[in-house]
C-alpha cells in the first residue's frame, strides 16, 4: 500500500532569515539617518534609538559568548596560556610604567606645571564606526553623567580619539579626530616636529613633513599638551622623488570595528 508522508516546509527557516536581514538594514540605515540630523531632532530621536543600540549591544555579546562556549576545549586552554602570558607581561610592564609617570609629574610640579588629576568617565561604545559614518561613534554616557560637547574622549587612556559633538540627556555623539577633513596639530618623531594632520578615516590620518626631517615607523603623534597622550603611530611614509615633502600615514592603535569602552574626561 502506498502511504504519503506530508512534506516538511522549509519555508520558516528562509522566512526568518529573510526577517533578520531586514531589521539589520533597518537598523544601518536608521543610525546613519540619525548621524545625518542635527539640534532637536537627533535629540528627540535619540531618545527612541538608545533602547535599539543598547539591545544591539547586548545580543552582539551574547551570541560572542555562546560562540565561544562552543570552542574546543584545546582552544581554550590554548587561549587561556596566551591570556597568562599577557597577563604576566602587563604585570611586569606596569610598575615600570607607574615609575616613569611618577618621575614625570614629579618633573612638571618642580616647574609649577603639574597636570593634576583628570576625571574621566567610563563609557560603552554602542554605535561604531563600522555601522555609522564618518569615524562618528555614539556612547552611553550624556549629561546624566556630566558629559558636555567639548569633552575630549580616550582609548585606553591615553590616546586621544575624539571630541564629544553633542550630549544628550543618557547619551553622546563622538566625533572622532580621524573623521575625513578634520585638521589639528600633532607632534612628530623624536624631536616632537610639529605638523597639521587631516583625518582620512578608519581610524587613519595624514600629515606632510619636510624630506629632511627623519621619521620613522613607529614613531607616535602625540598631542600638544603638557599631558601625555597620543593621535596614533606613524604607519607609512610615502616619499616622490619631485616632492621637497614626505607624507606620512598614522593610525590610532586600536581596531575600530571592537571599540567596546572610552573614557571621557569632564
Amino acid at each position: 500500500m502506498k502511504m504519503n508522508y506530508p512534506l516538511r516546509n522549509n519555508s520558516k527557516p528562509r522566512n526568518k532569515n529573510r526577517r533578520l536581514k531586514i531589521i539589520a538594514v533597518i537598523f544601518i540605515f536608521a543610525t546613519v539617518f540619525f548621524i545625518s540630523l542635527t539640534g532637536a531632532s537627533r535629540g528627540f530621536l535619540n531618545k527612541i534609538a538608545l533602547p535599539f543600540w543598547k539591545f544591539d549591544n547586548y545580543a552582539a555579546l551574547k551570541f560572542s559568548n555562546a560562540f565561544s562556549i562552543i570552542g574546543s576545549k584545546r582552544s581554550l586552554i590554548l587561549e587561556n596560556r596566551r591570556l597568562n602570558l599577557d597577563l604576566d607581561k602587563i604585570k611586569t610592564d606596569l610598575p615600570l610604567l607607574q615609575l616613569i609617570r611618577k618621575e614625570n609629574e614629579n618633573l612638571k610640579a618642580l616647574f609649577g606645571r603639574s597636570e593634576g588629576e583628570k576625571n574621566l568617565v567610563l563609557s560603552a561604545v554602542l554605535v561604531k564606526p563600522s555601522v555609522s559614518p564618518f569615524d562618528v561613534i555614539i556612547i552611553d554616557v550624556g549629561k546624566d553623567k556630566g558629559v558636555k560637547a567639548g569633552d575630549r574622549v580616550f582609548y585606553e587612556g591615553a590616546v586621544a580619539i575624539g571630541e564629544v559633538e553633542e550630549a544628550y540627556e543618557r547619551s553622546s555623539k563622538v566625533k572622532m579626530h580621524s573623521s575625513p577633513g578634520e585638521k589639528f596639530l600633532a607632534l612628530v618623531g623624536e624631536r616632537s616636529v610639529q605638523v597639521e594632520a587631516e583625518g582620512l578615516g578608519g581610524g587613519n590620518f595624514a600629515a606632510k613633513l619636510p624630506r629632511d626631517v627623519e621619521v620613522k615607523e613607529g614613531d607616535a603623534a602625540l598631542v600638544p599638551s603638557i599631558s601625555t597622550s597620543v593621535f596614533g603611530f606613524v604607519r607609512k611614509i610615502e616619499l616622490n622623488p619631485a616632492d621637497s615633502f614626505q607624507k606620512i600615514i598614522f593610525k590610532i592603535p586600536a581596531n575600530l570595528s571592537e571599540l567596546k569602552w572610552v573614557l571621557v574626561e569632564i
